[in-house]
């Protein structure tokens, strides 16, 4: 393993040279050792300091790289970050180019200060921790073997709300545009990303929202919300925005085959069809959308919405083949015999589990799993004819599936909605705002309990039996245990059970010929880049990774067509340094910094507006609605642009980051870094 040579780490000298002083650090440096294969990590600068692992590297070769990017991503709105920033590259500049003797360093040393602890945002505030840590212990060295640096350097620009959303969206600049009054240039933001503007923002779980800093100082901002806001008022539908636009389609190029056109398919044929690729959508539904627009109320998603924006890989080229199974119409093998390059797994996990519980009858009328009720209830819904539930319904399960059911349920039922789930509230997997609003819908929850068996007359469900449980111990994967508590059964008259539980891939999809093998949980078995076993074949979303959530499969369907983009030009899918960036992030801990340095104002969450509880009775009208301009503006106020820069310099070029060594001078490196976001 590499070791330090000196570096400075959160205010902590480290220096391993010769008359140098040993330290501990406590840091992985295994997971940083390489950056891709063959590759060593030389250098890391970000918002902890720095650390040089090779004699032979210029720290202010490094270190001019990282303040061009700051200089260039300097917003301009305090003057300590506006200065500071130009005065730090330049003074580096000075260096490199051998005019060391002419900066004033300790006029450099206070700009550095000065920037840190009055600057307005995260880039204001941290970049300058490398430049301190150097010019206090290591000055000497930086101007003594200044030179421009020799190798390759790769380079971020993050959050950690960034980092939590698996699409890597850059949420602090379309709420940045927001906040100017430009929800047209936040949705282009967003469409670098997928096409599914509307939907995520009325949709999505919002891992970003856990992970924002703005937590530490009163509640998260409203990312979903103002993402919401945007699509709302982005000028014109999503679709429309690409209507008329000439298709970039380049013919000369192999033709991609994507199968399913759920939320990974619509992305992959999205990102493919950008670069130039000729797609094929198949899909054994009729209309585009998957689980997204069979699985998702109306309530929750106007699906004429959704409709609009699958229409936007129409206008960009993509051909649909509308009621076309895989493994009926057509297998993995025909369409390679068909001429197509590569192919797309997006087929989803479209088979409901049942309970799985003693002698349980499936045919019993009112016993059914949550996928194919939603699916039932979404087509009725669709034909204008929905169905009415005579009596009580009971759901089983605490997920987000569960809650769909049971808010559908209360909706067409006669009679009380409950949920049954065998484990405590705090430990369900739905969303926090699902279950309230499923409670103030009038679901009755029961927590810490379980079905035991169904009861039923005349082939019909009249009840369900249940069984307290309790917590004892801890489970195979360090949850808490739970238990049946003896003698404590009971019976839940109703007139429905559901399902809610999971649901799996139809494995009657493939044969043996197709060549994907599955892996231990019946999901399509691929590799960190998405390939299957079978070489060509790509798979992402549901179908890959079990039920997922729908930002999780749009994040997927663009790796997934980057990941084609290489097979198909380069012949081999090979290395990522986004993802390997993510990586360092994430095992080396480098976005934990703690909360706000300085006092920050509390500014209470605006919640999105919802029509009211009693206007939700016996239809599916859509529940929340959007932000006013005044209130979408003052929600984006309240994110603090906790932006950090991170970088890792390394010996030899870093496949992928050809943008990024285009032209020796850095100052032209901002574009390919932000694409990076």
């Amino acid at each position: 393993m590499r070791k330090i040579l000196y570096g400075v780490w959160k205010g902590v000298k480290y220096d391993n040279t010769e008359g140098g002083r040993a330290a501990p650090l406590d840091l992985p440096l295994d997971k940083i050792e390489t950056f891709n294969p063959g590759n060593p990590v030389d250098a890391v600068v970000c918002n902890f300091g720095f650390l040089v692992f090779d004699p032979n590297v210029s720290l202010a070769g490094v270190l001019l790289r990282y303040y061009a990017l700051a200089r260039e991503n300097s917003c301009g709105a305090c003057t300590p970050c506006r200065t500071g920033s130009i005065l730090l590259a330049e003074c580096l500049r000075d260096a490199v180019e051998g005019r060391g003797d002419t900066v004033d360093w300790d006029h450099m040393l206070d700009s550095a200060e000065q920037m840190k602890y009055t600057s307005l945002c995260g880039i204001g505030r941290t970049t300058p921790e490398a430049m301190i840590g150097a010019l206090k212990y290591f000055r000497d060295r930086l101007i003594s073997t200044a030179a421009p640096l020799k190798g390759d350097m790769y380079m971020t620009i993050t959050a950690k709300c960034i980092e939590a959303c698996p699409s890597h969206v850059n949420i602090p600049r379309y709420i940045d545009y927001v906040k100017d009054g430009h929800p047209d240039l936040a949705a282009g933001v967003l469409l670098h990303h997928y096409p599914l503007v509307a939907t995520c923002g009325r949709v999505c779980v919002r891992p970003c929202e856990a992970a924002c800093r703005r937590n530490y100082v009163d509640r998260s901002v409203a990312i979903k919300d103002i993402k919401r806001y945007v699509s709302d008022n982005a000028g014109a539908a999503i679709s429309d925005l690409f209507h008329g636009m000439d298709p970039v389609i380049d013919y000369s190029k192999a033709r991609v085959a994507v199968v399913g056109a759920g939320p990974a398919g619509l992305n992959c044929a999205y990102h493919l069809l950008m670069k130039g690729y000729p797609v094929d959508i198949f899909d054994k539904d009729e209309k585009a959308g998957g689980m997204a627009l069979r699985g998702i109320p109306p309530y929750r998603l106007p699906k004429g919405l959704l409709q609009k924006e699958t229409d936007a890989i129409g206008e960009l080229g993509g051909e649909w083949h509308f009621g076309q199974r895989l493994g009926r119409d057509f297998t993995v093998s025909s369409l390679f015999d068909d001429g197509y390059g590569a192919v797309f797994l997006g087929i989803g996990c479209a088979e409901g589990a049942y309970l799985g519980l003693p002698a349980e009858d499936r045919s019993l009328a009112g016993y059914q799993n949550g996928i194919d009720f939603l699916l039932e209830i979404e087509k009725s819904v669709a034909d204008g004819l929905p169905p009415q539930i005579h009596g009580d319904v009971v759901v089983v399960g605490c997920g987000n599936v569960a809650m769909d059911c049971c808010r559908t349920a209360g909706r067409i039922a006669t009679g009380k909605v409950h949920i049954v789930y065998r484990r405590t509230e705090a430990q369900a997997s739905a969303d926090r705002e699902e279950i309230e609003a499923a409670r103030d819908e009038g679901v009755e929850f029961h927590f810490l309990t379980n079905p035991v068996g169904i009861l039923s007359e005349n082939g019909h469900v009249t009840g369900v039996k249940l069984t307290k449980m309790e917590i004892r111990g801890t489970d195979s994967r360090g949850r808490p245990a739970v238990r049946a508590v003896e003698g404590s059964e009971f019976d839940v008259p109703c007139a429905m059970v559901i399902a809610a539980i999971g649901q799996k891939l139809e494995r009657d999809v493939f044969s043996d010929a197709d060549g994907v093998i599955l892996d231990r949980y019946g999901n399509i078995s691929v590799n960190p880049a998405l390939a299957t076993t079978r070489p060509g074949v790509f798979a992402g979303g549901d179908c890959a990774t079990g039920p997922t959530t729908l930002i999780g499969g749009l994040a997927q369907g663009q790796q997934a067509a980057n990941s084609i983009d290489e097979y198909l030009s380069r012949g081999s899918v090979g290395f990522t340094p986004r993802s390997r960036m993510g990586e360092i992030i994430r095992d080396c801990e480098l976005l934990e910094d703690g909360g706000p340095t300085v006092p920050m104002e509390k500014m209470p969450r605006h919640r999105v507006p919802t029509i009211p509880v009693e206007s939700r009775e016996c239809n599916f009208r859509e529940v929340d609605q959007t932000f006013s301009d005044d209130v979408a503006r003052y929600e984006a106020d309240r994110c603090m642009r906790c932006y950090r820069m991170m970088a890792v310099a390394t010996p030899r070029p870093i496949p992928g980051n050809e943008a990024l060594h285009r032209s020796p001078d850095t100052e032209n490196l901002t574009a390919s870094a932000r694409g990076t976001n």
